[in-house]
């Protein structure tokens, strides 16, 4: 059984320690925030800190903190123990303190109000030593993850990516969300569309599922649909959109 320290009470750190605590094979014992009363909900259940000097003697030692924090979070863990950094973009080489140091990131987008499966949930591993990785696919095996080596410029290429569809998919939808209530159009009109768009890339891809006006060259709508628009930022993404839609069809 695997002996886990984690450190970091955001929302990785909030999913991976429901996970770990329901699995047969991870022994999680030890959690780590510089506010102990994030962790309150726990206390009862496992030790928490928030001194990395008392920590635990542990297999590995979980880094669910923001990137900036990790170097100064990683450089005060004195233990010769296995230490792991769960950033997309972040190097391998920002981890600090121990010789072995690797990359354990999970490819999803976590939020603590959400209950998520890493059934088939896709982890990235780097380590600097080759004979630390049956540890991470390990582990990403116990919680029902598919593990996957990547070196760090891969890594950051796939977090790239993934910032693409997630993050800056959900601030087209934010924006248009304001923008119907500004109407008073309910946004749950468009909930089947939502699904349908994104369910649609997976399965037959999104280089086949493009439609609308842009892809039609219809312009009289184009141009109707920037007529429409008042806020700047909008109209200026929906003719950079259309306008790469167009290019890419060409």
């Amino acid at each position: 059984m695997t002996k886990v320290v984690l450190l970091g009470a955001g929302n990785l750190g909030f999913h991976f320690y429901r996970q770990f605590m329901q699995s047969k094979d991870i022994n999680l014992i030890q959690w780590y925030n510089r506010s102990l009363k994030k962790l309150d909900f726990a206390k009862n259940k496992l030790a928490v800190t928030n001194q990395i000097s008392q920590l635990k003697t542990a297999d590995l030692y979980l880094i669910c903190v923001s990137d900036d924090a990790i170097e100064t979070v990683s450089e005060n863990i004195q233990s010769e123990a296995l230490i792991a950094h769960c950033a997309g973009g972040m190097h391998l080489n920002r981890l600090r303190g121990s010789s072995r140091r690797a990359v354990f990131y999970p490819l999803q987008s976590f939020t603590k109000e959400r209950d998520l499966s890493f059934e088939n949930l896709p982890f990235c591993i780097e380590t600097s030593d080759p004979n630390d990785q049956p540890l991470l696919k390990n582990l990403a095996k116990s919680l029902g993850g598919d593990p996957y080596l990547f070196n760090s410029e891969n890594r950051a290429l796939i977090h790239m990516i993934a910032v693409f569809i997630n993050n800056f998919g959900n601030h087209i939808l934010h924006l248009v969300s304001e923008l119907s209530k500004k109407h008073n159009i309910p946004f749950h009109f468009f909930n089947l569309l939502i699904n349908e768009t994104y369910q649609k890339a997976i399965d037959i891809g999104p280089e086949n599922s493009q439609t609308g006006p842009a892809i039609r060259q219809d312009k009289k709508t184009i141009d109707k649909h920037l007529e429409m628009l008042k806020d700047q930022n909008l109209k200026n993404l929906y003719l950079n959109l259309t306008s790469s839609i167009q290019k890419n069809e060409s």
